[in-house]
């Protein structure tokens, strides 16, 4: 029989007949079943992974989970492996590299000046990954602790690294774990501690306190999506917002509607995202007061980008957006209602 092929239409027809033999009704052969994929998830996805583990070295392989779990502040989330671009795991998943920033930090302090000196050197070597971990004690009430720690943030801006990542790539600490899909990125505490891979060279166990990140290995270069508000307080001179990061050489689109309530010129006054010279310059004939603009990276140049902008990333970074204002309108003194809403693709090199 491995050599008998039978059309559709035959195989109905003896299903039939046989039917009528057994005084059956007749039934139509049941359906194949439809695949489906979750969302977000993309044809060819897979389950293997590139580790970039602490000591430096990078793991490739197949996990053996198909979901992993981020626990948030509303509750947990169950995202697919095949969904995920990155991850990250924060200082909370890495307790004994949090005790070592802290205590180095804490001997800046020290009465000993080799010890002061030796532990300046090793954070300044740690490089802008530690950024954050820093810039909280910048008002540290010892005031040998409080100099050293400004002197190794001024030397970091005044570094040429395009961005806030390391040489390989990896991105500043933060407390808690990230996970970034092609969809969103969400922050909390990621399971499983400890993950399954089946390496080339057999099976292997990682905990997460032995990754600095995670990506997920594809052929096919996964495009993000994501949607922000940008309100009026999200002045360039105040607080941007942030929103997703690219890499250099990813294309980015951005679309963006919304008004804003210019109340220095009325309540009644509007602002698009294109923003007006009638609100003042933000950037003289160029960026008007009101308008939607971006940066990437910290210290990145701010551009306009409106209703609608396209560019291709020529650094690396994350992507901030904020709203363009003359630096006297750029108080807390002056409030502006609304929001513009922004809506951003990055497609990967």
């Amino acid at each position: 029989m491995s050599g008998l092929r039978l059309s559709s239409g035959v195989l109905s027809g003896l299903l039939f007949s046989a039917a009528l033999l057994a005084d059956e009704p007749a039934t139509a052969p049941p359906a194949p079943p439809v695949a489906t994929r979750p969302a977000g998830v993309q044809p060819g996805s897979s389950r293997q992974m590139r580790l970039h583990l602490m000591e430096g070295s990078v793991v490739s392989g197949k996990l053996s989970t198909e979901t992993v779990t981020v626990e948030t502040a509303f509750g947990k989330l169950e995202v697919p492996v095949a969904s995920i671009v990155s991850f990250t795991p924060g200082l909370d998943s890495h307790p004994q590299e949090r005790q070592r920033i802290g205590r180095l930090i804490q001997q800046l302090g020290s009465n000993t000046a080799a010890e002061r000196d030796s532990a300046q050197r090793a954070l300044a070597d740690m490089g802008k990954t530690i950024h954050s971990e820093l810039v909280r004690y910048v008002s540290d009430d010892d005031v040998e602790r409080r100099t050293r720690v400004q002197k190794i943030l001024a030397e970091f801006e005044e570094t040429e690294e395009e961005d806030d990542t390391d040489s390989s790539g990896i991105r500043p600490w933060q407390a808690q774990d990230s996970l970034e899909t092609n969809l969103f990125t969400v922050v909390g505490k990621i399971s499983p501690q400890t993950f399954d891979l089946q390496t080339q060279f057999g099976p292997l166990k990682v905990a997460i306190s032995d990754i600095r990140r995670g990506e997920r290995e594809t052929e096919q270069k996964p495009e993000i999506r994501k949607s922000i508000n940008v309100g009026g307080e999200n002045l360039v001179q105040l607080t941007m917002q942030t929103s997703v990061r690219v890499n250099r050489g990813d294309k980015v689109q951005i679309t963006a509607d919304g008004r804003l309530t210019m109340s220095p010129w009325g309540n009644n006054t509007f602002s698009t995202p294109e923003g007006s010279e009638q609100f003042q310059w933000y950037v003289p004939n160029q960026i008007p007061g009101g308008a939607l603009v971006a940066r990437v990276g910290s210290s990145g140049k701010v551009f306009k980008v409106g209703s609608k902008h396209s560019f291709v990333a020529t650094r690396a970074g994350m992507l901030y957006f904020g709203i363009a204002m003359s630096p006297q309108f750029a108080t807390s003194d002056y409030n502006y209602p609304g929001r513009y809403d922004v809506k951003i693709r990055v497609n990967a090199r």
